[in-house]
């Protein structure tokens, strides 16, 4: 190890330094807690228009505590305190704000201002700020970019938002496979000017096809005058461009990717996806699953309007009660069974609301599994087993329970016994539909997040009554 470092010196990679250079010691940011006191003296400070303590105050705030403290203020204060940041910090700090004071920055920046953040950004947050712009405002700052910029903006514009193409960045170090790895050092030295974090060296062919890709650590260990293409690491996961986004989450989450590199068709290295963006990722995609089960979306909370919400909201409420319809017309035929023993009648709700409840608990593990690939749809019966011997543990258990509470209310053993079966049966039927309506949903197109939820709790309630009233019915000839 002493002797390769001893190499680099003598190639002058690595500069002597000077003992008389002094090296100075910055304090780090502070970490703050963003709560109404501090929103408080923001707001007065700006109304004072105190510029300098601002620029102080914030010159000491990490970048993700000014993005927070901006969405609390109000869209002019936002957008006096965003006015004070230099260009770098600036394009740190937008692209953690909310899409609405993102928006209203958009209208009142100029182009001048908007493209100067942006040529500081990274190529694919770049990409991301220009395509939310509204049109005639996106058109003006990609003419007003950088050529490099332009251009990469440009390309990463053709894909598809969620796709593997609009995910990635187009900064990446790669040299040719026979480049020496004193090669592969100056390229990640030169590259380290501009790039915020490097992982990793791609190694290319003539052509630009991706080969085999080197680690730092890896880099640091060889000798500088070996050949990368007899230490590189051959077996690289690759994504294509045009993979879906849940796709690319996957392999960072089976493979542990710290970076994953994109190909074209043909191979080519055309960008990179890093682990700190497919975070984003993960949380945007379960995020939808868990609106999508409540018939709303991600932008209801900030973009939409009373009406659209309700709109979006209301095909969902219309097809649930058009089926709960069905368990009325289930309840009148069994009138006279609820006239003769009106007691009957106390427990449906809270048949209804267990069984319910243990359906969408099926429903969700279920549309979960599925979004993140633990569970396959052609695995279902292997799920289905394992959720349905947890669900006959509790439904044993809650028939017991209701069944004593039904025959000690009325006095009567058989009540109790209907009362008890009924729980049994109605939270095992509602496990399996929880189960198979994600897959049925699955396997016909739709997406199980969209259909779960109201779908799985009306069925449940049309078949849970109609099997406690049918043991009702058979209850009243018995006795």
């Amino acid at each position: 190890m002493e002797e390769q470092f001893n190499e680099i010196e003598n190639n002058h990679d690595i500069p002597e330094q000077e003992d008389t250079e002094k090296i100075e010691i910055l304090s780090p940011p502070m970490l703050i807690e963003v709560d109404e006191e501090l929103i408080q003296e923001f707001s007065e400070l700006i109304r004072l228009k105190s510029v300098s303590v601002l620029a102080n105050l914030l010159y000491d705030l990490y970048p993700a505590d000014i993005a927070h403290l901006i969405n609390r203020l109000s869209s002019e204060e936002g957008e006096y305190l965003f006015n004070l940041l230099d260009a770098e910090i600036g394009g740190e700090v937008i692209t953690m704000l909310d899409e609405a004071q993102r928006a209203s920055l958009y209208e009142i920046l100029g182009k001048h201002r908007l493209s100067s953040i942006i040529n500081k950004l990274d190529s694919d947050d770049a990409t991301d700020l220009v395509s939310e712009m509204p049109a005639q405002i996106a058109e003006q700052v990609l003419e007003s970019l950088d050529k490099p910029t332009q251009s990469e903006v440009q390309e990463l514009l053709q894909y598809e938002p969620t796709s593997a193409g609009g995910l990635m960045a187009k900064e990446f170090v790669a040299v040719f496979a026979n480049d020496t790895v004193n090669r592969a050092i100056a390229a990640v030295r030169k590259a380290s000017k501009t790039m915020k974090e490097i992982y990793n060296v791609f190694i290319v062919d003539e052509t630009g096809k991706l080969v085999g890709d080197l680690r730092l650590k890896d880099i640091l260990l060889h000798s500088p005058q070996k050949k990368v293409r007899n230490v590189m690491n051959r077996d690289v996961i690759t994504a294509n461009v045009f993979l879906d986004q849940e796709e690319v989450a996957r392999l960072f989450k089976k493979y542990d990717l710290v970076i994953l590199p994109i190909v074209a068709g043909d191979g080519t290295l055309v960008g990179t996806i890093s682990h700190d963006d497919i975070v984003d990722v993960m949380e945007e995609e379960a995020s939808e699953d868990m609106y999508k089960m409540a018939g709303s979306d991600a932008a209801e909370i900030e973009k939409k309007s009373p009406l659209e919400i309700a709109k979006m909201r209301l095909p969902f409420l219309l097809a649930s009660m058009a089926l709960s319809l069905c368990t009325g017309i289930v309840i009148s035929m069994y009138n006279q069974t609820l006239s003769r023993l009106i007691i009957l009648a106390s427990f449906m709700p809270v048949i209804s609301a267990i069984s319910g409840n243990t359906g969408l608990q099926a429903a969700v593990i279920m549309v979960r599994g599925l979004s993140t690939g633990h569970i396959a749809v052609a695995d279902w019966k292997k799920k289905w087993w394992q959720e349905m011997r947890a669900v006959w543990t509790m439904a044993i258990v809650c028939g017991v329970v209701l069944g004593l509470v039904a025959g000690i209310w009325s006095q009567h053993l058989m009540i109790g016994v209907v009362v008890g079966s009924s729980m049994f049966l109605s939270m095992s039927t509602a496990a399996t539909m929880g189960t198979l309506i994600p897959v049925l949903s699955k396997k016909l197109g739709f997406d199980p997040a969209a259909t779960a939820g109201p779908f799985e709790t009306t069925f449940q309630d049309i078949i849970g009554v109609s099997i406690f009233l049918t043991l009702s019915t058979l209850l009243l000839r018995l006795v």
